[in-house]
């Protein structure tokens, strides 16, 4: 019996961790927002303790801060972080497509054309956060196909964080279409296994990316502090 129930509150565990990290991401809960054990177990139908148990792995990942004596809260988010998660992203995903022209299969170059054709479409129809899906799961997929199991692993934290970012101010169709026709030429030189290109137009999309999206937070700087420190 002792296997089940670890096996039961590692499951409770993923659950709260899921739906927690969700309302961080998608701005339901917001920057500075005090973040309640109790209520939040009320909220999730659990004990405090597994709560506790997420909170402290939200804090170690960057999604939420603990001040001593005061509890837990949203985790700011600043035009530096978002500039320092742009930066790491950038060198992390050069690397990653350097690799992914050695490992790439030809599953992989499928799911990326068929990213491609749906991102077209969304264009097409003006929606917004499905594009944004999109974007990411393009980035993804290509840092999937390096066959690097870590890099993967801290591109889609960094993905989650920039997704917190998009919930507070989505793209524009503008930049959307020119981040699309990056994405063709991107795919095409990755097909094409031509690295030096690859990698100067990797780190222009994303270099451009980080520009639009420090000045998009910049327009918004009054949801970006909700009294974390009153």
């Amino acid at each position: 019996m002792k296997p089940q129930t670890n096996a039961k509150t590692r499951n409770l565990h993923t659950i709260v961790y899921e739906k927690l990290k969700g309302q961080i991401i998608n701005f339901t809960l917001k920057p500075g927002q005090k973040l309640q054990d109790r209520q939040l177990g009320s909220q999730f139908g659990v004990s405090r303790t597994p709560v506790r148990e997420v909170l402290n792995r939200l804090v170690q990942e960057g999604f939420v801060r603990q001040i001593s004596g005061r509890g837990y809260f949203v985790k700011e988010i600043t035009i530096k972080e978002i500039e320092d998660l742009y930066e790491v992203r950038e060198a992390l995903e050069v690397v990653a497509a350097q690799q992914a022209i050695q490992n790439i299969n030809t599953g992989q170059i499928k799911k990326l054309c068929e990213i491609l054709n749906s991102h077209k479409k969304l264009i097409e129809k003006g929606e917004s956060k499905g594009r944004l899906l999109e974007d990411a799961d393009f980035h993804k997929t290509i840092v999937l196909s390096s066959g690097n199991q870590y890099l993967y692993e801290i591109i889609n934290n960094i993905f989650d964080k920039i997704s917190t970012l998009q919930a507070i101010d989505a793209l524009t169709l503008q930049r959307a279409k020119i981040a699309y026709q990056q994405h063709k030429e991107i795919f095409e030189l990755l097909k094409g296994k031509e690295t030096q290109g690859l990698k100067k137009k990797l780190g222009k999309h994303i270099s451009e990316a980080k520009r639009d999206a420090v000045g998009r937070l910049r327009k918004k700087t009054d949801l970006l502090y909700l009294g974390y420190h009153t």
